[in-house]
């Protein structure tokens, strides 16, 4: 009886422990995994922000007011007007 109840801890014991086993290995190739994610979301935001200051950089040249001046005077064919000359007499 003593035996049998002993040999039914063992095997419990041996259950346990290859549940959680089978745990731990789960766990860590989900951290592995969450890891590899990570890195890659670093990559692509890097990625982002070096094409957002690309966008922005071209945003901030073709709203320049030379380059406004450049195509106002290219495909309108507008001209700019020079100043009048003031004359003080009396």
């Amino acid at each position: 009886m003593i035996q049998r109840r002993m040999i039914l801890n063992y095997l419990t014991l041996l259950v346990i422990i290859f549940i959680l086993s089978l745990e731990k290995i789960k766990l860590s190739w989900e951290i592995r995994t969450l890891y590899n994610n990570n890195e890659i979301l670093e990559i692509e935001f890097e990625n982002l922000k070096d094409l957002n200051l690309k966008l922005v950089t071209q945003f901030h040249v073709e709203n320049s007011p030379a380059n406004i001046e450049k195509i106002a005077k290219e495909s309108m064919g507008m001209k700019k007007k020079r100043p009048k000359e003031i004359t003080n007499e009396k």
